[in-house]
């Protein structure tokens, strides 16, 4: 998350949190404002990618990241990997932990279950 992104709002963003050692070095990421930044500027979904444990550990954005990631926590925001849903069958969900888990769970953007396509009868074949 980057400066360049102030003032700016997406419907979705996706915000790479690299940081990710047994420290719990942050950078700048430790300072609230940053995480200000980043929660403001989603419309609808922010998707955020990185290491938890190095957020939970950091001595200097520790009063920041620990309530967040817990409150995330407790309303099981948290995951192990990308949650995704077919469109077409919502009830088939998958969680997607490798780049092995995209080609095996959702095959070429969707799912493998069989669906079928119903036309309007707004047209009359002769």
């Amino acid at each position: 998350m980057t400066d360049n992104y102030q003032g700016e709002e997406s419907d979705i963003v996706i915000a790479s949190l690299t940081r990710s050692n047994k420290a719990g070095n942050l950078g700048f990421m430790s300072q609230p404002q940053r995480l200000n930044v980043m929660l403001s500027r989603s419309r609808i979904a922010l998707i955020m990618i990185g290491n938890a444990e190095t957020f939970m550990k950091s001595r200097k954005g520790r009063e920041t990241w620990v309530p967040f990631l817990n409150h995330l926590s407790q309303n099981r925001h948290l995951y192990d990997g990308l949650p995704v849903k077919c469109e077409r069958h919502p009830q088939k969900m998958a969680l997607l932990k490798t780049q092995e888990d995209f080609q095996t769970e959702c095959p070429d953007g969707g799912c493998d279950e069989p669906w079928q396509v119903y036309l309007d009868s707004c047209c009359t074949f002769d």
